[in-house]
């Protein structure tokens, strides 16, 4: 039949009763005693009596939030800035130099034009290059030139700029 208990604290006095004796029985030849197992008590829940929860909310504040970084000396800031790389030899700028000289004559062309000019100058330059950028440039920097559209060799019309 099991043996039952009303409350803990019968159990934990069997439980040291039962220990002692067996350690009594087991080890005879042992001088030291053992010590009685240490019991730890659960912390207690809630606030203690008298404390007001003013008094807990200035204890126990979050930390405030941190402000933004410290700015470097302006000295330092401007040693950093990078010097801004020449952009006169680009494929934009040769592109956008030779639309321009299209333009200053009021003459129409096409992208094709323009990759003649710049074949000219240099003949290793890609072709499929230079007629993407044109068209970028003919939709950004040049959204004010008028275009009309012929008929080409392939599936798509021609864009004629300043018809």
């Amino acid at each position: 039949m099991p043996i039952t208990f009303d409350t803990l604290d019968e159990l934990k006095a069997f439980y040291r009763a039962f220990s002692l004796e067996e350690q009594k029985t087991s080890s005879r030849s042992k001088t030291g005693l053992q010590s009685e197992p240490e019991i730890i008590q659960p912390k207690k829940r809630g606030r203690k009596p008298g404390q007001t929860l003013i008094k807990q909310a200035n204890e126990e504040k979050a930390p405030k939030k941190r402000g933004p970084k410290p700015k470097a000396p302006q000295a330092k800031r401007l040693a950093l800035v990078k010097p801004k790389r020449d952009k006169s030899n680009t494929l934009t700028a040769k592109i956008q130099e030779a639309i321009r000289g299209y333009l200053n004559k009021k003459g129409s062309f096409t992208a094709n034009d323009i990759y003649d000019v710049l074949s000219r100058k240099e003949p290793e330059i890609n072709k499929q290059s230079v007629i993407t950028s044109v068209l970028k440039q003919m939709n950004s920097t040049f959204s004010t030139v008028s275009v009309t559209e012929r008929p080409g060799n392939g599936p798509r019309p021609v864009k004629l700029y300043n018809a």
